[in-house]
């Protein structure tokens, strides 16, 4: 706290001063001693000294507020327009955390939904011409849409109730399709360059899950939370969508009952088949996808939830959140596509889930939830209910973590978008 620069160095629970949000800096929670202005923490600061008055405190808390900037006027993060960045869900509260992969640190916190209550911010993805950035919430009724340049809202669409879990976006930036994961669920078919509903896919989707496309936007994919099958949707015409049921086991045809529970979807790099990693099985299911049918199966980890891969190395990584109660931890798997062989699994924190690549530091990212019994006890007290997660980070070059660098985040980070 000598410097200006240093201040946003962070420190070993990561950021103490996010521009804009005196709720969400420790700077404020340290020193703040009246429980009437925010959130107080012990020891207070300056240790074993007075600590501030009202007005010594007032001075910091709105300099933050204004943004924290330097003698000039400067604020920081304020030029990393053009600059990588990482989007992460906070499930328990309802913000979106933006995090810089180059320092690890928290760089903005943003308020999303409509409601006074928690509406659980479920997955956040960013439009492939980057200019935007969407949110969609678990108990929410809307599409939120953000500019990346300012994080200013500048669209909203009312989507109405359901059980919301994943969308995907065009590769031309301009249609999304919303899963509702119920039983009698459906897939919305959106246009978010003026945000407003084209149609609804609404026969006989049974628990719609996770969603993949496929670059010239005439295949979607589907995952059906219950059952043995994905969907394969035809989109030659996308307002009459062909719908396929494909069983992801040889010889036995789609049925709903919950044997392997796909839940994540992924198209390989080349779009010659996809993956599919199964919930209740633990299982890594690859199928060729010009005529669906089976290449190979693989266990992975307890719980396998989200994949994601690079194009500058050969892996296919998942996430998998462990079984609480017993020794089943959540690890992460990292599954090399050219030998098709599972590297040795790194345990990179505690309810592991949300999975991101950042290409330039050849890192992944990793959100931890730490929502279960047993998991570490956070920093510093959440501003929201509940007990912070945080991030982890993996160095793909050396496939270890990378040490020191855990990042507390608010409550429960679940997906991370770039």
């Amino acid at each position: 706290m000598e410097t200006w620069n240093n201040l946003f160095q962070g420190s070993r629970g990561g950021a103490v001063v996010i521009p804009f949000r005196s709720d969400f800096s420790t700077m404020c929670f340290y020193t703040n001693t009246d429980t009437l202005l925010g959130t107080t923490l012990v020891p207070t600061m300056p240790y074993n000294s007075t600590p501030l008055s009202l007005d010594e405190y007032s001075l910091i808390k709105n300099w933050i507020d204004n943004g924290a900037p330097d003698k000039n006027g400067f604020i920081k993060f304020s030029d990393y327009q053009n600059k990588s960045k990482l989007y992460i869900c906070n499930r328990g509260c309802d913000v979106i955390t933006i995090l810089d992969p180059e320092s690890g640190l928290a760089m903005r916190y943003i308020d999303v939904g409509t409601d006074a209550a928690i509406e659980k911010p479920v997955m956040t993805k960013v439009s492939p011409d980057k200019l935007f950035w969407y949110v969609i919430f678990e108990s929410g009724t809307t599409i939120q849409k953000f500019r990346t340049a300012d994080n200013i809202k500048v669209g909203e669409l009312n989507i109405g109730p359901g059980f919301w879990s994943s969308f995907v976006i065009s590769s031309d930036s301009k249609k999304a399709f919303i899963s509702n994961n119920d039983y009698n669920g459906s897939i919305l078919y959106v246009d978010i360059e003026n945000m407003q509903l084209i149609t609804t896919y609404q026969s006989g989707l049974q628990y719609p899950l996770d969603l993949c496309i496929n670059h010239s936007g005439n295949k979607l994919y589907v995952t059906s939370k219950e059952g043995n099958f994905i969907y394969k949707l035809d989109l030659s015409d996308p307002i009459y969508p062909v719908v396929e049921q494909v069983s992801l086991q040889t010889g036995s045809p789609a049925s709903s009952v919950p044997t392997l529970n796909p839940y994540s979807i992924l198209l390989s790099q080349d779009e010659s088949r996809y993956y599919v990693v199964c919930k209740k099985s633990a299982e890594l299911r690859i199928v060729q996808d010009s005529n669906d049918s089976l290449l190979n199966t693989f266990t992975t980890g307890s719980n396998p939830a989200e994949m994601t891969y690079s194009p500058n190395f050969p892996y296919l990584i998942i996430s998998c959140l462990g079984v609480p109660g017993t020794n089943k931890l959540s690890v992460i798997d990292i599954f090399d596509v050219n030998s098709e062989t599972f590297l040795p699994e790194i345990n990179a924190g505690f309810d592991s889930k949300g999975i991101m690549i950042d290409e330039s530091s050849s890192k992944l990212y990793v959100a931890n939830r730490n929502v279960n019994v047993g998991g570490p006890n956070a920093h510093h007290e959440a501003a929201c209910n509940g007990k912070n997660g945080f991030i982890t980070a993996i160095d793909l070059n050396t496939m270890q973590l990378i040490p020191g660098y855990k990042a507390e985040l608010s409550v429960e980070p679940f997906h991370i978008s770039k």
